[in-house]
């Protein structure tokens, strides 16, 4: 019998708000003040990567990591009235109450920032357990799902970026991308997540369709496909 998902772990940033144009701003600040160029949207999507200190020591390596997040966190606090919360979320946030999901916010977001924009969207209320400034998703997923004795197989982290599908798979859970934040559609289809989905709304008519019962959808799939 296949079994059904019960716990659901979501990162913020790209999935359930939309900060992205607020971090650019703040990220060109830190570059102006680093004396080096800044990045246009696109660029910026493609290069910033997670956890953030690769990020800038790649671009930024002479300037302490101390002084570059100074120059980030004070620069975002001016713009932070531009994140908005993302289409679909919160009817998803609503959708795993219903059902009775529990749920997990597993992100790098500043913990100031993430208390602000949750009491913003309300979307606090909705998460069961909060886990930010994680500078690496991939060791303290393993320790969440230990820690709350999550089964694997009843367990999917939502995410927008490379390094919260690489999260999923060090904690044996399944892998659902989103479409609606930092990394391009071919960088995420690149990194083979068991799920790919344009939105949020999407993965809730996919769970409702399926029953909830991953891992035979995807392995229905799978065979179609190998079929094909």
């Amino acid at each position: 019998m296949s079994r059904v998902i019960r716990n659901v772990i979501f990162d913020w940033s790209g999935t359930l708000v939309d900060d992205l144009p607020a971090v650019l701003e703040a990220s060109n600040y830190v570059f102006a003040m680093a004396g080096v160029p800044k990045m246009d949207l696109d660029q910026f999507r493609r290069e910033f990567c997670l956890p953030f200190t690769k990020f800038y020591d790649r671009y930024v390596p002479h300037v302490p990591i101390s002084q570059l997040e100074e120059w980030f966190h004070d620069a975002f606090r001016r713009c932070r009235h531009m994140v908005a919360e993302i289409p679909h979320a919160r009817e998803f946030l609503e959708f795993c109450r219903e059902h009775r999901l529990r749920t997990f916010l597993l992100s790098s977001v500043h913990r100031d920032h993430y208390i602000v924009q949750a009491e913003a969207t309300g979307f606090g209320a909705y998460l069961d357990h909060v886990f930010v400034e994680v500078r690496d998703k991939r060791t303290k997923m393993r320790g969440l799902v230990a820690e709350h004795g999550l089964l694997q197989d009843e367990t999917i982290f939502v995410g927008d970026m490379e390094h919260d599908v690489e999260a999923a798979r060090a904690g044996g859970v399944y892998a659902c991308a989103v479409l609606t934040g930092y990394n391009h559609p071919e960088q995420l289809r690149a990194c083979a997540p068991d799920l790919l989905v344009e939105h949020l709304g999407e993965l809730r008519d996919w769970l409702t369709r399926e029953g909830f019962e991953i891992r035979a959808a995807l392995e229905k799939l799978e065979s179609e496909q190998q079929q094909s």
